[in-house]
């Protein structure tokens, strides 16, 4: 268990280490809302789909 707790404590210390990475360069954070996640995936799948040859049937 002690591990676990060591291994979480790490991942929250390198996430608050990139906010303030991101922050000291002025870039904003990189959260999207749901809706835009959710535009980004339809239009990366359309992109996907209009680059595969014509007639090729779909598995």
């Amino acid at each position: 268990m002690e591990e676990k707790i060591l291994m979480d404590l790490l991942y929250q210390s390198m996430q608050d280490s990139a906010r303030e990475a991101r922050l000291s360069l002025g870039r904003p954070s990189s959260s999207a809302t749901r809706e835009e996640a959710l535009q980004q995936v339809a239009m990366l799948k359309a992109a996907k789909e209009a680059a595969q040859p014509i007639g090729r049937d779909k598995a």
